[in-house]
């Protein structure tokens, strides 16, 4: 078995070959830093998490650099008109565009940390890269892909490179006709994209150049700092689909000369999440944050459950319901698990180890070399669960045969592992439902009963109707559960934990 992800550049599923041998290298596109992360970027970012934790499951290392936009470059606005988003929310929030960055890079971290995405290994900040963008600038004018302009602008020269629009499936002809808004006057055709512009007056991040101070282009950021990081050739580039044009395909055409070809050897790009029918995104105002969910009362898990239910390659859509009926699904799962009652301390079926943000080289082959000797039936649950997950990600699959796991006809000891064990990719950090051992009489082993008949789904039932807001029935299934002798005490986080009333 071997982890197979679709290439936007061929258009193909293919298999992940390590350049160097049991170690991956990933580049994933990060937050620019202007405003908060919403749900929408965050399922982009999970898609890189899911990636490496099926790496990790295999046994093989992963070097995954995301980076950190902290520079202004000019996007365009829905009209075409190009615009400076870092000085517009500095504009209107009243600090600088340092203070800016610092803030919105950090909320960035805490809304991953509560998905749990594992940090990446290094988080490269543009501003601590220019000297790497114009080196890379001055050999693309030196190679001739790029030309300065009398204004002081740097532009790449798109018709030079034969394999522009390849990524996207564009062609020139179409990239021009379909552009928006005015062209710069000094562009020597519309499509052609900047790598250096000059500052005007009045701006706070500009930089000395060759050509004068001024500012980065927004692709030749991460080609620079994927090069430094990463060196020329990588194995894969995770992004959203909104990347694909212009960032991806622009960012190929910038490498692809000094590098002798795409950098990345995978490109794989995540779908929109939408919300009522709509691409969730900043401007248009239709975004959600993770933190926004928690004070609502929703675990943030339930978001990484949602986006488990659909290929990373699909439209989500997040709605109440949707969002509901995750919490649900993730809480009978935990309630399941609960209810298989105490892990054994030692032995063979002691829960297989958590996934680390410093794992090393040295990690075992999990997908096919479980550490717990399974049964035949295990065996089959745990091959097919690898198999889901090496097809490009089929995290719904991989979802349904854990619950299926959880009601085999297999010892308790041994659907507990199996569960944890594929929980390792999932992230839905399962094991924190697994009855805590209390001590029983002095001298004797540590045990917690398991829960009673009935008491997993009602704890099921309850967190979706928490989920939905609906506190009446949250309150009466609170008091079935006490009838059965179970106490439920609900936790900062949003989770809820059965506890057997003394």
């Amino acid at each position: 078995m071997t982890l197979r992800l679709r290439d936007t550049l061929t258009r193909a599923v293919l298999p992940v070959e390590p350049l160097e041998a049991g170690r991956v290298r990933m580049y994933s596109c990060g937050p620019t830093v202007y405003r908060y992360a919403h749900v929408g970027n965050l399922r982009t970012f999970l898609l890189a998490d899911l990636i490496r934790r099926a790496l990790l499951y295999h046994g093989i290392d992963v070097r995954h650099v995301q980076n950190i936009t902290d520079v202004g470059h000019m996007r365009a606005d829905d009209t075409g008109r190009e615009v400076d988003p870092m000085l517009m929310a500095a504009g209107l929030e009243g600090r600088s565009s340092r203070e800016i960055a610092e803030a919105y890079e950090a909320a960035f971290h805490a809304d991953t940390a509560l998905l749990n995405l594992l940090p990446a290994q290094e988080y490269p900040r543009a501003t601590e890269h220019i000297p790497d963008m114009l080196a890379l600038i001055e050999q693309l004018i030196g190679l001739g892909h790029a030309y300065l302009t009398p204004e002081g602008n740097v532009y790449y020269a798109v018709a030079t490179f034969p394999g522009y629009g390849a990524l996207s499936g564009n062609s020139l002809d179409e990239l021009r006709a379909g552009h928006r808004g005015e062209v710069e006057p000094d562009k020597h055709d519309p499509a052609d994209f900047a790598l250096w512009k000059a500052a005007g007056e009045g701006r706070e991040l500009r930089w000395p150049s060759p050509w004068g101070e001024g500012f980065p282009g927004w692709h030749i950021e991460c080609s620079a700092m994927a090069l430094r990081h990463l060196g020329p050739r990588f194995d894969i580039h995770t992004g959203g689909e909104d990347n694909v044009f212009p960032h991806h395909e622009d960012e190929i055409a910038q490498s692809a000369p000094i590098v002798g070809g795409p950098p990345a050897r995978l490109w794989v790009h995540g779908a929109h999440l939408l919300m009522s029918g709509r691409k969730m995104s900043k401007s248009a105002g239709n975004f959600q944050r993770i933190t926004e969910l928690v004070e609502a009362g929703v675990d943030p898990l339930a978001f990484r459950y949602l986006c488990l239910t659909a290929r990373y390659a699909r439209k989500l859509n997040l709605s109440d319901a949707s969002l509901a009926g995750a919490a649900g699904g993730l809480a009978s799962l935990r309630a399941e698990l609960a209810g298989l009652g105490t892990a054994p301390a030692n032995g063979p079926w002691t829960p297989p180890p958590a996934v680390r943000a410093d794992d090393s080289p040295a990690l075992a082959d999990r997908a096919h070399a479980p550490a717990a000797p399974l049964s035949r039936r295990g065996s089959d649950l745990h091959e097919r669960f690898a198999a889901a997950i090496d097809d490009d990600l089929d995290t719904p699959i991989a979802l349904r045969i854990a619950r299926e796991t959880l009601r085999a006809q297999l010892p308790e000891d041994e659907r507990r592992w199996l569960v944890l064990d594929m929980d390792f990719v999932l992230g839905l950090d399962l094991d924190r439902a697994i009855p805590s051992a209390a001590p029983a009489e002095p001298g004797s082993s540590a045990f917690r009963e398991a829960l009673p008949e009935g008491a997993a789904e009602l704890l099921a039932a309850r967190t979706a109707a928490r989920a939905k807001h609906d506190w009446p029935a949250a309150d009466r299934l609170r008091d079935e559960l006490r009838a059965l002798g179970v106490e439920v005490v609900d936790l900062p986080d949003g989770t809820s934990e059965a506890r057997a009333l003394a």
